[in-house]
């Protein structure tokens, strides 16, 4: 049996940005957390109307947020994947079609119980004592 080899993990090695222009950056930092960081900006700052963001009058804060949106989303792992890769997982697994052993498809049918209902009253009676 001949053996294939498999480059691909090779191609797969994460831009690093270690200055823009002459001013050199503390950390180096990869491309998907540059998007991170502009992708939760911008939407920090497009619903900076919108409850629970309207609430927050510190502007410290409102910056504060996509850092750690993007440190949540570059550091993090569950199960060892990304937090959006496991939650493209998670949503994939949700959404795949139910079979039983059998092969076949689960269909799930709604029962609505038309039967009548009876409804019991209680009284509490007190005896009065002369």
């Amino acid at each position: 049996m001949k053996k294939l080899r498999s480059y691909s993990s090779v191609w797969k090695v994460e831009q690093v940005i270690y200055s823009f222009g002459d001013a050199k950056l503390p950390t180096p930092v990869t491309v998907t957390q540059l998007l991170w960081l502009a992708a939760s900006g911008v939407l920090v700052f497009v619903f900076r109307k919108v409850p629970p963001l309207a609430f927050v009058h510190n502007p410290l804060i409102s910056c504060c947020i996509p850092f750690g949106v993007t440190w949540f989303m570059s550091k993090k792992t569950f199960d060892g994947k990304k937090p959006y890769s496991f939650m493209r997982s998670v949503i994939a697994y949700a959404l795949r079609p139910k079979v039983t052993f059998a092969g076949k498809p689960v269909r799930l049918k709604k029962h609505r119980e038309n039967a009548d209902i009876t409804v019991v009253r209680s009284e509490i009676i007190r005896a009065v004592s002369d």
